[in-house]
């Protein structure tokens, strides 16, 4: 049988074994281990020797660790015993006598040995201390048995057992584990047990082998400092820190082999759970940093780096004695102060992994030195000097350095990805010494920027630009530290008299032309900073010109580098936006400049259109994404305030016509080539530029008067014949949609006599992924032209609710689609929200709608019971709350815009569905009152109970009492809702759902 189960996890594994064989092989290694007597089969076949396959003893040993972590309770005693013994035969058969090649360790694979040492593990959870007692005492034994070579311990056992610790650390008190409540009892039962006695056993075991194997086998000892490291967050501190064992781990830094090792069992001890008080009194016997002042730290950064780690938890830990304990403030102090040196170094290191090793500790100690700040008498002298130290480093920390370039190679970038993410966490220390000494701060960033500056004024292009690139990083960074307004002038009677600090190094790094240095991230740095202190220039006018040009030059828009050149589109978009009024004297000339980069050429090359489509998110690839930022700057700069109209409509043409005649051009090719996909994505280029110019146009008043009102219609109706042209393709009806979106807002009532066919094709032909964003559409529709659109919605909704009914009923096929579902939930909840709030109701209950009426409150109802998705819950009950005033008054008069009827049947389903809901939601097993969400969702339901309270009065309390409440709860829950404002209610709700569910 044993036979049997080899060849069958021989081919089980085997990829080369024809498939029916595998499959029979794989369902009867099922068998033997689901079988009651297949774990006593796989324990001979685990200890037999000759030995089996490596693969068959793995196999075994899974199924008899199945049997220990399932099945223990349905074995016998007797057979309990035998596994025990059989095991512990093999073990010293194996690890203590050696039958095999006599070398020091046995030649079993590493895997089989853990696998060995988990499966012995598994066995002592279940019988230690009841019924194996003496585990540890037996094992102390095989230690030093079969010694060889005048050694004091067997290194085959030792090794082995050092792997039990391990396993025995991972299943009884490895905190990262998830553990029941039984398993979390029986673990605590064992580590008490083992405290009782076992434990001093082991730390002596350990010390004499750190003391026999620091030169017998290093790897032996740096398992057992591992293991040390692990225990210590659980046994008695004093028995690792005292004289003889610290001494030993001291004598160990020394040793090259393994010091990093001792390092971090040292980093282990420090991290031990204590009181203040005993964690301080700790870490002032075991002294480390005058341990640490003796190490190299010179050769071996690995070692480096861990001693960086010890720092920082050494210092982390200090903070947290600082933070917790009053009396002891002043000692742990002196304590982190002794650390500043090493604090410093670290993070001045060339290395980033060491730098970064110490960033808690830098965290914990600026918060400190917050703290401090607000108590009387501020900061020291002392601290004052560290905090300019550690600015400083921050500042040298955030260069390039020479490893690492601007936009190199795919490995070099993954180098400037990193770098990048360290430069973020230094941000944070930046701006945490701005909060902490403003003064300090400003007057040590003012100098090394001007300084920079002023050098590469003398040197030009012989500066690094690595020097150059943290000059502007850093004065990009320093605006963004201060929380409040950012003031560039001193004024004196309305009259500028002097630059601030701030005004200074903007003024200069205008004034120096930085821009210009010959090295691609320097105009990129210039461009961030020029937008982020745009308020410079309201008070610098001059300066704006220079700006302009090095945006539309090939420093900026016109960059070679793709990089470069998209990021400026949208800086310089961001930039003209900002001072747009500003703007009026440059537009002609800027227009001029960037009027190539206002060409569409639609590219397919990219582009797999073999199945005839183009999706949304391809259509918007290839440059064309960053494209749009220029077209809505151009609509922002031929609508400047200044400009007269006439002027206005001018660059309004100039901009627009091409695009206009491009359409027409496209559209009459489509027509003579309806099979070249390239005309179909050109117009939606065209048709996506036009849009984006008319989000750049200011809103339009109510009565449009502008000139350029007549071309933004021409455009209109040109967009309009392509969507009726090509409305059957995707990227048209998104184009279509995106461009009406933005001209609805500039073009205003203009643009009501084009929306009809435009909302009927756009609902005829959208996939449901679009009905999400349609929906949206419609709402922004509703709010911008209540109540001119209302026929138009009158018209909409009941075709539109069918098909969304539709979809929604639709079972979805994978988690894609079921996402879809769920956001396009969302979207029609959202969409009858939006009606309801912008006083759109009269369309829901007019003679064509009000037959729909019930089943739309009805889908309502449905969303808003559903526990699991909480968020389309709380908006579904919003909607309820809102038709209840307008329809659920007992003297209702609600009447619909033509007929003047009122609401029929809303009370019944007040009652019937709204009321019953309300209670109903809360009971659900799945509703968790614990969750944020749950919260939200009961206080919906409370403002619809109070909203019912207030229209219906004691009808109200009489149905409640009659349908609704328990006996014990009815008088106390109608009391609150009579008594309760509404916050105080939703309290009192809450207690009632968990009352009741408890």
């Amino acid at each position: 049988m044993e036979e049997q189960i080899e060849q069958a996890v021989a081919f089980a594994l085997s990829p080369t074994a024809d498939q029916s064989l595998k499959s029979q092989a794989m369902n009867f290694c099922e068998q033997i281990k689901v079988s009651p007597d297949g774990w006593q089969l796989c324990l001979s076949l685990f200890v037999r020797f000759p030995k089996s396959t490596p693969e068959a003893r793995l196999f075994a040993l899974q199924v008899l660790e199945d049997v220990m972590q399932n099945r223990f309770s349905s074995l016998g005693k007797s057979q309990v015993v035998h596994i025990q013994s059989t095991l512990m035969e093999f073990v010293k058969r194996e690890y203590v006598i050696g039958e095999d090649n006599g070398d020091e360790f046995s030649a079993e694979p590493q895997y089989l040995k853990n696998k060995f040492a988990h499966t012995l593990t598994l066995l002592f959870i279940q019988m230690y201390p009841s019924d194996w007692y003496n585990f540890f005492d037996q094992f102390l034994e095989l230690l030093q048995t079969n010694t060889m070579n005048g050694n004091k311990t067997n290194i085959r056992a030792i090794d082995i057992f050092l792997r039990i610790l391990i396993s025995i650390d991972e299943e009884v008190v490895n905190i990262e584990i998830p553990r029941g409540k039984e398993q979390a009892h029986r673990n605590t039962a064992i580590k008490d047990n083992m405290r009782a006695g076992d434990v001093q056993k082991l730390t002596l075991l350990w010390y004499e082998l750190l003391s026999e194997y620091r030169v017998r086998n290093q790897d032996i000892a740096g398992m057992c400092l591992n293991i040390i490291g692990l225990y210590i967050a659980w046994i008695d501190i004093t028995l690792i820190v005292n004289d003889a064992f610290i001494t030993l781990l001291y004598e160990l830094l020394d040793d090259t082999r393994l010091r990093i090792a001792a390092c971090e069992c040292l980093t282990e001890i420090v991290c031990k759970g204590m009181k203040p008080v005993e964690k301080l009194k700790l870490i002032e016997i075991l002294n480390l940093t005058n341990v640490m002042r003796g190490l190299d730290l010179t050769d071996d950064i690995e070692f480096v780096e861990h001693v960086a780690k010890l720092t920082n938890v050494l210092g982390a830990e200090l903070c947290k004695i600082w933070e917790a304990d009053t009396a002891t403030k002043a000692v742990a102090y002196n304590q982190i102060e002794l650390l500043f040196p090493f604090l410093l170094d670290f993070l001045a290191n060339e290395y980033d992994d060491v730098s970064c090793a110490v960033f808690s500790f830098v965290s914990a100690l600026q918060a400190i030195f917050k703290k401090q700040k607000k108590q009387p008498g501020s900061l020291t002298g002392s601290q004052i000097e560290f905090l300019d130290s550690l600015l400083k480093i921050i500042v040298i920390k955030m260069k390039y350095d020479d490893e690492t370039d601007w936009g190199g190679t795919e490995e070099e970038e993954v180098e400037e990805a990193e770098f990048l993410e360290m430069r973020k966490n230094l941000k944070t220390f930046f701006e945490a010494i701005c909060n902490i000494d403003e003064q300090l701060f400003t007057s040590y960033v003012h100098t090394a920027v001007i300084n920079t500056l002023v050098k590469y004024q003398r040197v030009r292009n012989s500066i690094d630009w690595r020097e150059l690139e943290l000059a502007l990083h850093v004065l990009l960074l320093y605006g963004e530290a201060f929380k409040g307004q950012l003031i560039f002038v001193i004024k004196h009677d309305n009259e500028i008299v002097a630059f601030t600090p701030l005004g200074e190094m903007v003024s200069k790094m205008i004034q120096c032309n930085v821009s210009t240095y010959p090295h691609p991230a320097m105009p990129l740095i210039f461009f961030e900073n020029v937008v982020r202190y745009y308020q410079f220039f309201e008070v610098q006018l001059d300066c704006i010109p220079a700006v302009l040009e090095a945006f539309v030059d090939s420093r900026g828009l016109h960059n070679a580098i793709l990089q470069i050149r998209t990021r400026s589109w949208y800086l310089f978009h961001r930039f003209v936006k900002l001072l747009r009024s500003r703007m009026g004297p440059y537009v002609e000339t800027v227009l001029t400049n960037i009027q190539d980069l206002l060409v569409v050429q639609a590219n397919l090359s990219s582009i797999d259109v073999s199945d005839g489509t183009i999706t949304k998110d391809q259509a918007m690839e290839g440059g064309f994404n960053d494209q749009i930022y220029l077209f809505e700057t151009v609509g922002t700069l031929i609508t400047v305030d200044t400009i007269p109209t006439e002027r206005q409509t001018e660059f309004a043409k100039i901009v627009i016509s091409p695009l206009l005649a491009d359409i027409e051009r496209n559209l009459s090719k489509e027509m003579s080539e309806p099979e070249d996909l390239l005309h179909v994505f050109q117009l939606h280029h065209l048709i996506i530029a036009i849009g984006s110019i008319g989000k750049g146009f200011p809103d339009a008043p109510k009565v449009p008067s502008a000139q350029w009102v007549v071309l933004l219609k021409q455009s209109t109706e040109a967009i309009l014949v392509a969507f009726k042209a090509l409305s059957r393709f995707e990227i048209i009806r998104e184009a279509a949609r995106y461009a009406f979106a933005r001209l609805v807002n500039v073009l205003g009532a203009e643009i009501l006599p084009y929306l009809p066919e435009l909302i009927t094709g756009l609902l005829n032909e959208s996939q449901v992924s679009e009905l999400v964003d349609f929906l949206p559409f419609i709402g922004l529709l509703s709010h911008k032209f209540n109540p001119s659109i209302y026929d138009i919605l009158n018209e909409l909704i009941g075709p539109l609710v069918t098909k969304i009914f539709y979809v929604l009923n639709q079972t979805p096929s994978g988690t894609d689609e079921a996402m879809l579902l769920l956001n396009l939930r969302k979207a029609y909840l959202g969409f009858i929200l939006s009606l309801l709030n912008v006083g759109m109701d009269a369309v829901f209950i007019s003679d064509l709608n009000q037959p729909r009426l019930e089943s739309i409150l009805q889908s309502v109802v449905h969303y808003a019971s559903d526990p699991v998705d909480l968020p389309s819950a709380k908006t579904a009950f919003n909607i309820l709350s809102k038709t209840l005033v307008l329809w659920g008054s007992s003297t209702s008069n609600i009447t619909s815009v033509d007929s003047g009827r009122s609401l029929p049947g809303f009370e019944q389903f007040m009652y019937e569905h709204i009321l019953r809901i309300c209670f109903e939601v809360p009971m659900k097993p799945e509703f968790s009152i614990t969750d944020g969400q749950s919260s939200l969702v009961l206080n919906e339901i409370s403002s619809i109970l109070k909203t019912m309270y207030s229209l219906r009065g004691h009808e109200l309390l009489d149905y409640l009492r009659r349908i609704w409440l328990p006996q014990d709860f009815a008088d106390e829950f109608l009391q609150a809702l009579q008594q309760l404002e509404l916050k105080g209610f939703r309290k009192y709700f809450q207690t009632f759902v968990q009352k009741s569910k408890s």
